[in-house]
């Protein structure tokens, strides 16, 4: 068992906590949500949609699993690609809401932007912008999949300066599968040896009693980044494997020059619940009664197994 935190491991976590952080995990990205609360709670169901649903994309800057967010009082351009193709560029406009700071407990206002858009074609829907950070130029991406196409077109590379490219269908990815993929360059070279985070978002109430049972559990150095950001590599081909061990929306995100500019891309994409069924959800007994169950067979096979091995000595 952990002892509780002294006054100094609690002043060596926070120190931590703020100042060990890894700096490229605070992103960009485009979120399904009516506003950062409705997008901090939505899930898969807002990812995979019927046809000619509209729905309302924000462009965030922060930690969606810590509930830590910067303003983007800023328009930006996003550009929607559809199914077939056609590029449709979409203005944002501004947004404000109070939110609270998980970490500090404090209140503020938020300013972020968002569009509303209208997705009539069935098929994978591709989302992106462009965003001026503090470090780097940020290029967030979505994928919305849209009715029964979204069979093709599901790993489009948009000849992004930085991007993400799935080999795995993220429409129908489930929690606890693996995704393999492709970091690559606008010019179609591989992003070799890149360190690359995956991050869910969560809720300010998931957020909030993680982050109290690791300041009330934990002695030193441990963070709710440990948990929730985790870090990996690309090889030297660009690629990457990650499982995903959680149902809900998660990212993922990585930094990297390219002739001598910084970038940071961030793919965005839901993870549905295990739908391949579990023990848990097995009958208690078979349905029917007169009729012996599997695990009643093979016992009366053994018990007979038995009785002629008996009589044969």
């Amino acid at each position: 068992m952990f002892k509780k935190m002294t006054v100094i491991g609690l002043i060596s976590l926070l120190v931590l906590l703020f100042a060990a952080a890894p700096a490229s995990a605070h992103n960009a990205a485009l979120i399904v949500g009516n506003n950062i609360t409705d997008a901090m709670e939505a899930d898969y169901n807002d990812y995979i949609i019927k046809q000619g649903t509209t729905k309302s994309i924000l462009i965030i800057h922060g930690h969606g699993f810590e509930y830590d967010f910067g303003n983007l009082t800023t328009p930006v351009n996003v550009t929607v690609v559809a199914p077939d193709g056609t590029k449709t560029n979409v203005t944002s406009k501004s947004a404000t809401e109070q939110v609270d700071k998980i970490l500090t407990g404090e209140k503020e206002s938020l300013t972020y932007q968002k569009i509303n858009y209208n997705f009539t074609q069935s098929g994978t829907y591709f989302l992106y912008t462009t965003v001026k950070g503090e470090s780097a130029t940020e290029i967030p991406k979505l994928a919305v999949f849209v009715g029964d196409g979204t069979w093709n077109d599901w790993n489009k590379n948009l000849g992004l300066p930085l991007e993400f490219t799935m080999f795995t269908r993220m429409g129908g990815l489930a929690e606890g599968e693996t995704v393999y993929g492709k970091l690559v360059y606008g010019n179609g070279s591989n992003a070799e040896n890149v360190m690359y985070y995956v991050e869910p978002v969560k809720t300010a109430a998931e957020a909030k009693e993680l982050n109290d049972m690791l300041v009330s559990n934990y002695a030193t150095g441990e963070s709710i980044y440990l948990i929730y950001s985790k870090r990996a590599m690309t090889d030297e081909f660009g690629n990457f494997v990650s499982a995903i061990p959680e149902q809900g929306v998660w990212s993922f995100v990585a930094s990297a020059d390219v002739n001598g500019t910084p970038y940071k891309a961030t793919y965005t994409f839901p993870v549905l619940p295990q739908f391949y069924g579990t023990v848990a959800d097995a009958p208690a007994e078979s349905p029917d009664k007169e009729t012996p169950g599997f695990g009643i067979l093979l016992a009366l096979i053994a018990v007979a197994g038995a009785v002629l091995l008996i009589r044969r000595k």
